[in-house]
């Protein structure tokens, strides 16, 4: 059975490049797994992901989730730890070790919440400021690097269906079919 081009575009040679990259195995799974959509996905997540968590390793001795709350903490401070699990549906236990790493490093305070009294609230100090600083530039790179495939009638597709799909995540979290 003949595999459709993963991108039917005047690039016809899509495919033997990703082959080429990531071997045959990785078309398999973009085009006739029974998942592809998942896959897709994830596939694109983790390539974008993946190394550029491993430079932050390397080079920052930040994890992911450390990365993900310095981030979040940038974006809105003084808030807890629940809010940023629900704001990025990464798990709890990995959100409370990152904030104890950051905690212990100097990158994060924790301050009591005076609503409840096993909450903390969260706020960056001037290391963690220094430290967004110096790692929200690279992550934007990527960003820029991986969206120059696409035209700008194409970027603007591409957001309207994330977003579209972002939107209906409560009516499928959690459903099992």
């Amino acid at each position: 059975m003949s595999r459709p081009n993963l991108i039917d575009t005047a690039d016809d040679d899509a495919d033997g490049r990703l082959a080429d990259t990531f071997g045959d195995l990785a078309l398999t799974m973009l085009h006739q797994s029974p998942l592809t959509d998942a896959w897709r996905v994830n596939f694109l997540a983790n390539m974008f992901v993946g190394p550029i968590y491993q430079e932050f390793d390397a080079r920052f001795g930040l994890t992911r989730p450390e990365f993900v709350v310095l981030f979040t903490l940038s974006q809105r401070p003084g808030i807890v730890a629940r809010d940023i699990c629900l704001a990025t549906g990464l798990p709890k236990n990995s959100i409370s070790r990152a904030v104890v790493n950051l905690g212990e490093r100097g990158l994060i305070v924790r301050a009591p919440h005076q609503g409840d009294g096993r909450a903390k609230r969260l706020a960056l100090t001037d290391a963690g400021a220094a430290m967004v600083e110096e790692t929200v530039p690279l992550v934007h790179a990527r960003q820029r690097s991986m969206m120059a495939a696409l035209t700008p009638a194409e970027k603007a597709t591409f957001d309207a269906l994330l977003l579209k799909l972002i939107a209906d995540i409560p009516s499928w979290v959690g459903r099992r079919d």
